[in-house]
C-alpha cells in the first residue's frame, strides 16, 4: 500500500503586489520553491484589499503602482497589519525614496533588476522577524492575561475589578447605562476548609470560578476573585432585575454542586449617577453582609433611588 504523506504546510504567506505580470511570475515562481504560499496583486488598493484578507507575513511591495502607489499602500498595510514585514521594490531606487519607504515602516529595500539569491534571503529574515514580534507579542499579551488574573479560579483579581470598575462607570456614564454589581462570600467556608482541608477548599473556590464565568455574558460581563472566599461580577447594561436572575442562577449552581453545607450569600446593587465608586461598592457589600446575617444561601438587593436613600429588599 502506498503512503501517501502529507505535504509540507507552507514556510510562510507572501503577498506580492506589482504591476509587471513578468515580475509576480518571476518572484512567485521563485518564491513558491522556497517553501512559500505566494499571492499576487497588480494595484495598490488590490494589494491593500488582499493584504487586509489573507493577512501575509511578507509583502513585496512596489513603489511605483497604478492607482494608490506604494508609499500610501504602505502606510495602509502598516496600519491594519503592525507585525507585516514589507519590504518596497523599485527600479528606481533612490536614497531618498528609500529614507522614505523606511521612515513609513518598511523593513527593507530592493532595487530591480535583482538577484534572486538576494530576494530569498530578504524574504526569509523577513519572516524570521515577524514571526520573532508574534512571539514577543503573544508573551506579552500573556504576562498581561497573567497580571490581572487569579490563578486559582481564572476569574480577574482584586486589582482589575477597581480598574475594570472606574472604567466602567466612567463610560456607563457618557452612554447613559446600566450597570449593577453583585459580591458575595462563600457560607461555611471555613469550616469546610478545617474539615476537609485545603485541597478541597481549593476545588470549592476553583469550581465557583467556572460557575460565575458560565452564568455571565462572555465578553460582556465579568467575574472577580475580591479575595479569599469572597467574589464579585460585574453586569453591564443590566438592571435590577435581570442581576437578580444572574444572581440566582449563580447561588442555584453552587448549591447544587455539591459540596458539603457549601452556599453562597449574594449582595447586589444597581447603580445611580450620585454615587460615586466607594458608595456602589458600599451599597453591594452592605447587601451581601445582609444577605449572609440572614441565614446565608440567599440574594438581598439594595435598591438605590436616585436621591441615595436605599430601599432593601
Amino acid at each position: 500500500m502506498k503512503n501517501h504523506s502529507a505535504p509540507d504546510p507552507p514556510k510562510g504567506k507572501v503577498l506580492i503586489v506589482d504591476d509587471a505580470p513578468d515580475t509576480l511570475e518571476i518572484i512567485g515562481k521563485l518564491l513558491r520553491f522556497e517553501g512559500y504560499e505566494v499571492i499576487t496583486a497588480l494595484t495598490g488598493e488590490d494589494g491593500v484589499s488582499r493584504a487586509e484578507k489573507e493577512k501575509p507575513e511578507v509583502v513585496l511591495l512596489d513603489i511605483s503602482l497604478p492607482g494608490i502607489n506604494g508609499t500610501e499602500a504602505l502606510k495602509q498595510i502598516r496600519k491594519m497589519s503592525p507585525l507585516a514585514c514589507v519590504v518596497m521594490l523599485t527600479a528606481f531606487a533612490t536614497v531618498d525614496n528609500a529614507i522614505q519607504a523606511l521612515k513609513e515602516g518598511a523593513s527593507d529595500f530592493i532595487k530591480k533588476p535583482f538577484e534572486n539569491d538576494h530576494l530569498v534571503h530578504v524574504v526569509n529574515q523577513c519572516l524570521e522577524k515577524h514571526q520573532t514580534l508574534k512571539e514577543k507579542e503573544r508573551l506579552e499579551d500573556e504576562v498581561r492575561r497573567l497580571s490581572i488574573t487569579d490563578d486559582l479560579t481564572s476569574l480577574y483579581n482584586h486589582r482589575h475589578f477597581f480598574k475594570t470598575l472606574e472604567s466602567e462607570l466612567a463610560r456607563m456614564k457618557r452612554q447613559k447605562t446600566s450597570l449593577s454589581l453583585l459580591m458575595f462570600d462563600v457560607d461555611n467556608f471555613k469550616k469546610y476548609n478545617d474539615t476537609f482541608g485545603h485541597v478541597e477548599g481549593d476545588r470549592v473556590l476553583r469550581k465557583i470560578g467556572e460557575v460565575v464565568w458560565q452564568s455571565i455574558r462572555s465578553n460582556v460581563d465579568s467575574g472577580y476573585r475580591y479575595g479569599g472566599d469572597e467574589f464579585a461580577a460585574l453586569l453591564i447594561g443590566a438592571t435590577l432585575d435581570h442581576a437578580i436572575t444572574v444572581a440566582e442562577r449563580i447561588r442555584v449552581s453552587i448549591e447544587d454542586a455539591g459540596f458539603a453545607d457549601i452556599t453562597v450569600s449574594i449582595g447586589l446593587a444597581e447603580y445611580q449617577p450620585h454615587l460615586d465608586l466607594e458608595e456602589f461598592l458600599k451599597a453591594a457589600d452592605d447587601a451581601m453582609y445582609l444577605a449572609k446575617h440572614s441565614g446565608g444561601n440567599r440574594v438581598h438587593e439594595i435598591a438605590l433611588l436616585p436621591s441615595g436613600a436605599p430601599e432593601s429588599g
